[in-house]
């Protein structure tokens, strides 16, 4: 099944995790890396996970999904 980007990123939703003092280390070793900040870091390793899961549906833009119906 394919999804809109508006199907994939609509609402944002934030919520408030914690990880151990060794944890941290890595994440916080990480920004600049894989971020620009924590939270960033964080949400990136989320979305490389449920990549290599293959997870992640493929999406395409309202444009794109217009153009195949031409």
């Amino acid at each position: 099944m394919i999804h809109t980007r508006e199907e994939w990123m609509g609402k944002i939703q934030r919520f408030p995790v914690g990880f151990p003092p060794a944890i941290r280390e890595i994440i916080k070793d990480q920004v600049g890396e894989l971020g620009n900040s924590e939270a960033e870091v964080v949400k990136n390793m989320v979305l490389i996970y449920l990549t290599e899961r293959g997870l992640l549906k493929t999406f395409r833009s309202p444009k794109e999904k217009e153009g195949r119906r031409r």
